[in-house]
């Protein structure tokens, strides 16, 4: 699988809620890093994180604008979109910064537009 796919695969696990099947994307040691937060460290924590989301999290979106990739780096150009208790929908750009090793992510760590 290559990067771009593999980013894919991500965005279609988050999308779909499958905190196992996105985390499988990062390293057994990998980071995931949102925009003013603490790094998430290992997989298992990252599985934890995502779960915890999904299931006690609010009503979300994600909209992928544009994905560079450059050999073992890439960058995610992205819209995330939560939906507030009035029903309106509360958007913010970002971007990820991404670093691969062996496949899977090592680095994932988000910046705020």
């Amino acid at each position: 699988m290559t990067q771009r796919e593999a980013l894919e695969s991500l965005f279609a696990a988050w999308r779909g809620g499958d905190a196992l099947r996105a985390a499988a994307h990062f390293a057994s040691d990998g980071s995931y890093r949102e925009a003013g937060r603490a790094p998430i460290l290992g997989r298992d924590s990252i599985v934890a994180h995502f779960t915890r989301f999904f299931r006690d999290g609010p009503v979300w979106q994600m909209h992928v604008d544009e994905t560079v990739v450059d050999g073992d780096r890439a960058v995610v150009r992205y819209r995330f979109a939560v939906k507030g208790i009035d029903g309106e929908w509360c958007e913010k750009e970002g971007c990820a910064f991404v670093t691969f090793a062996d496949g899977t992510i090592a680095e994932w760590r988000e910046y705020e537009g």
